[in-house]
């Protein structure tokens, strides 16, 4: 895959976040690291910035570090730790996925690695991993200093805890589409790989990544396979395919402003599990689907406003819900309600 293939192999070489850059550099030339958080759009180069800086620091990487999807630990829970090689002598069917985790980051945190001075441990999707989690992760970090660092990615900061935030370098990673970054990857790699990619569908191409320089990447290389010259018509059947899921929640949003109470019920349930997302997750989903509506039918500001009220309600209410179907499906009845009335204010709404 060309994402992989051209993913930078230092840390010199990720393009468009020159501050990120110059900081690591620094700390790659006298061979350590602070721990980190990583935060910025999704698709801005953190993962690739983190395998770039192991590459630098250890000889042998796979060694010392260890790569943990927290969003796959908070759906599956004891499924991901039974089916993960890297958990099997951690594991017990008598313990709590929690206990489990927390004991196998403890104990792998404070064993000294045996190439290295230290190791590095790395949270992709940090904010998805429980404040539990966060709390004990906050303690193994400061008996651990001397074996572990520890490396935190996320698009939401705000979702993890102020003790862990306040001890990490902060490091913003920007938007590569806002940078020109993005167009500079692009043109690069479409060269390389002899790939005619005309202005017109290098827009069309940044327009339906949303900036994510990984789906970019990946449409161009889908885009390309069977012409080396890419044609609009390539490209809207390749977003067709590989943005599905963003397809199926707009014709969700659209069942919501017409009012179909049953399709929006039976639409909802099948991608919920169809697309096996978790309720947060699932929000993220219907704001840019809403996004995209209210910008298209240029909505007033007022009923956006509104409908944005409602969302972040049920937003706070799914952190201590145990069925995210009912408290959507209600966010969903009250936009239709709300833009039914023509966004006249409600009682209680503000």
């Amino acid at each position: 895959m060309w994402t992989e293939i051209y993913r930078p192999k230092r840390v010199e070489e990720l393009v468009g976040q020159d501050a990120v850059v110059k900081r690591l550099k620094g700390f790659v030339a006298v061979k350590t690291v602070p721990n980190l958080l990583l935060w910025g759009p999704k698709g801005t180069g953190k993962t690739s910035m983190v395998y770039a800086l192991a590459t630098e620091l250890y000889d042998n990487y796979a060694e010392n570090l260890m790569f943990v999807e927290c969003a796959d630990f908070s759906e599956q829970r004891k499924k991901w730790l039974r089916d993960d090689d890297r958990f099997k002598h951690f594991y017990s069917d008598s313990k709590s996925a929690m206990d489990i985790f927390k004991g196998m980051l403890r104990e792998y945190a404070t064993l000294s690695p045996i190439t290295a001075e230290f190791k590095l441990l790395v949270f992709n999707n940090a904010d998805f991993l429980p404040v539990d989690a966060q709390q004990a992760l906050r303690r193994t970090m400061e008996r651990s200093n001397k074996t572990s660092r520890f490396i935190f990615c996320t698009t939401k900061p705000a979702g993890v805890i102020p003790a862990i935030r306040s001890r990490c370098l902060n490091l913003y990673f920007r938007s590569l589409a806002k940078s020109g970054a993005l167009d500079t990857l692009l043109k690069a790699i479409a060269q390389k790989e002899g790939v005619e990619l005309s202005d017109g569908e290098l827009l069309m191409l940044k327009r339906y990544a949303q900036g994510d320089a990984g789906a970019a990447i990946n449409m161009l290389e889908a885009a390309s396979a069977s012409s080396s010259q890419i044609s609009g018509k390539a490209l809207k059947e390749v977003v067709r395919t590989v943005f599905r899921q963003r397809t199926k929640v707009d014709a969700l949003i659209e069942s919501v402003f017409a009012g179909k109470s049953k399709d929006i019920r039976t639409d909802l349930e099948k991608l919920i599990k169809d697309e096996r997302k978790d309720g947060q997750s699932f929000m993220v989903l219907l704001h840019e689907a809403l996004r995209r509506k209210m910008n298209a039918a240029r909505c007033d500001p007022e009923l956006f406003a509104r409908l944005m009220l409602y969302e972040s309600e049920t937003d706070y209410e799914l952190c201590y819900s145990l069925n995210n179907m009912i408290h959507i499906e209600e966010m969903m009845m009250k936009w239709h309600q709300q833009q039914n009335s023509g966004g006249s204010k409600q009682p209680g709404i503000i």
